[in-house]
């Protein structure tokens, strides 16, 4: 026996919260890098960050991305970098953990 009345939300439940589906457009070129320097503060970009890098993304001028320099990887500017530079990728996302103090 069924009793009572269907609940007048039925129909409008959230959809599941996918983390992949928002920040990742081209799985096979996507990669994820963790900063471990304070060298980029200044763009609000901190030590244990993770980057979400697109390589397969059309890179811009004004677009901030990880190329290689010196044997390591550097995040900035394409505007900025040298044209001998290596660049990776775009960075499309910065997951930011808080940290308690």
């Amino acid at each position: 026996m069924i009793t009572g009345f269907p609940s007048p939300a039925q129909g409008y439940e959230e959809k599941a919260f996918d983390l992949n589906a928002l920040c990742v457009k081209h799985p096979a070129a996507t990669v994820f890098m963790t900063v471990d320097t304070d060298r980029y503060n200044n763009m609000c970009i901190f030590n244990g960050d993770l980057l979400v890098v697109d390589r397969a993304k059309k890179v811009k001028p004004n677009s901030l991305v990880v190329y290689e320099s010196q044997g390591e990887f550097v995040i900035g500017r394409a505007r900025n970098i040298m044209a001998e530079a290596v660049v990776t990728g775009a960075v499309v996302h910065v997951i930011h953990t808080v940290k308690e103090q």
